[in-house]
């Protein structure tokens, strides 16, 4: 009986997840049907589907997994695969899952916990910590520091990685949660998967763009005072990507050289730490 696939396959067979470089699509060969994704971006995406996919006469020989992580500039990756049960009878795919995407690895779990990050200013300079881990102010339940320092000041990569994330177009600022939209920032993928972001740069401020790989002490922004700010200052903050954290990801400390650089430590709140390395 000749197979029909009816209008089983309208449904979702082509994905557009938010920007043109990532897409799901599906192919059709014989009596299989495979969906595929490219991931054109420089980092993993995560795909999280709403649930399993509803097929018509169809057998998975291979586990769905509502959870798959798509490797950076990865073309055609299979995330699920169905063949017929009864060529006598009509089959399709019914329904694929809605889903939702996160840029980086949100199966992530173990990282480079020892790892010592540089300062993220020049040699010579002592910053003060107005607000640690947890804060009062704009911290609640996140691990980031601000690091006061005037507008202008040279800020440089406190870890090597590749900047993923660039934005420098605004020049806004308030104390109030109503700016947060406008703040300018820089996030960095880190080797072992982990994420830093610089916030509140300078307009038109940064060194680098998106695809730059840096090494550690690089100059890479200006410091500014954007976006939900009381004062000129650095937010930085390092985190794991993730479906079910706070804007998506999970903070975690991270350890400084200061000093000389002969002493590793975490950075708290109202203390000054100087770098002489």
């Amino acid at each position: 009986m000749k197979n029909i696939l009816a209008f089983f396959l309208i449904i979702q067979c082509l994905f557009v997840l938010g920007q043109k470089n990532i897409k799901m699509y599906h192919e059709r060969n014989g009596d299989s049907i495979a969906y595929y994704v490219d991931n054109l971006e420089i980092y993993p995406v995560s795909l999280v589907f709403k649930g399993q996919p509803e097929v018509n006469n169809m057998k998975k020989p291979e586990l769905f997994k509502t959870t798959q992580v798509i490797p950076a500039n990865t073309t055609k990756m299979r995330v699920a695969y169905f063949v017929v049960n009864d060529k006598q009878k009509s089959w399709g795919v019914k329904k694929m899952p809605g889903f939702f995407y996160y840029m980086g690895d949100i199966t992530l779990k173990t990282y480079d916990t020892n790892y010592a990050y540089d300062l993220p200013f020049r040699k010579g300079k002592a910053i003060w910590i107005h607000q640690g881990y947890n804060g009062k102010f704009s911290h609640q339940n996140e691990n980031s520091l601000d690091f006061i320092m005037p507008e202008g000041t040279e800020i440089l990569a406190s870890r090597e990685g590749l900047i993923i994330d660039v934005v420098q177009n605004n020049n806004q600022g308030c104390p109030t949660r109503n700016c947060a939209p406008y703040g300018n920032y820089i996030s960095i993928l880190h080797p072992d998967g982990t994420i830093a972001q610089y916030y509140h740069l300078q307009q038109n401020g940064t060194q680098v763009k998106v695809g730059d790989s840096v090494a550690k002490g690089q100059l890479i922004a200006l410091s500014g005072n954007t976006g939900w700010s009381s004062g000129p200052h650095l937010h930085f903050v390092t985190y794991l990507p993730s479906a079910t954290g706070d804007k998506n990801r999970v903070t975690i400390k991270t350890l400084f050289k200061t000093g000389y650089g002969d002493k590793i430590e975490y950075l708290e709140e109202g203390k000054s730490y100087a770098r002489t390395y």
